[in-house]
């Protein structure tokens, strides 16, 4: 009953819960308070074998199984395929079905993936539900949409403490923070 409660909360229109550092908004105490770890500069749980570092228990638990010295556990018995993590198995075995559950009228393509067959919907749609109103970007795909946002955006929160790069997006900050990691020495920062 609580978790369709916390589900409900998904299709409310407004967030009310706002992080004060960036522009993550949410119904959920628990999602605000985890993603509140990740602008903690300090990392409080460190791997052994590696420089991860992280603040985010599940995150770390994920991270550790990619150390694991039975290698991976899980294994498709169609080929030869391997995992640590159940649901990747999961989606993985849908590869192997020859008969598609999710079929588009509009054209040939078919899945097993709910998800992505409803991504792959939003590519028939004419009309663009995500206007941007600094500039005429439209989009019907929310991630494209946060990521053009980010153009507009002057400020850069994400600052390297080692050097003065400073930029909005997440997967470029993390391609830099290598060029100081210690098995990346020889790449030098731009």
């Amino acid at each position: 009953k609580s978790n369709f409660k916390i589900h409900l909360l998904t299709h409310k229109a407004t967030k009310d819960l706002k992080c004060t550092q960036c522009d993550y908004a949410t119904n959920n105490k628990f999602y605000l308070k985890t993603h509140l770890l990740r602008h903690n500069s300090l990392k409080d749980l460190k791997c052994d074998n590696c420089d991860y570092e992280t603040n985010i228990k599940y995150n770390f638990k994920k991270h550790q199984l990619t150390h694991s010295k039975t290698g991976k556990h899980l294994k498709c018995a169609h080929c030869d395929f391997a995992t640590n993590h159940k649901s990747i198995l999961r989606e993985h075995l849908q590869t192997h079905k020859t008969t598609r559950d999710f079929k588009c009228s509009l054209c040939d393509h078919a899945t097993n993936n709910k998800s992505s067959f409803k991504i792959h919907l939003l590519t028939h749609r004419t009309a663009k539900d995500l206007k941007c109103t600094q500039c005429d970007f439209a989009t019907n795909f929310k991630s494209h949409f946060k990521t053009h946002l980010l153009t507009h955006k002057t400020v850069k929160d994400l600052k390297c403490s080692q050097c003065d790069y400073a930029t909005n997006y997440r997967s470029n900050f993390n391609k830099h923070l290598l060029t100081h990691s210690k098995t990346a020495k020889y790449l030098k920062c731009a």
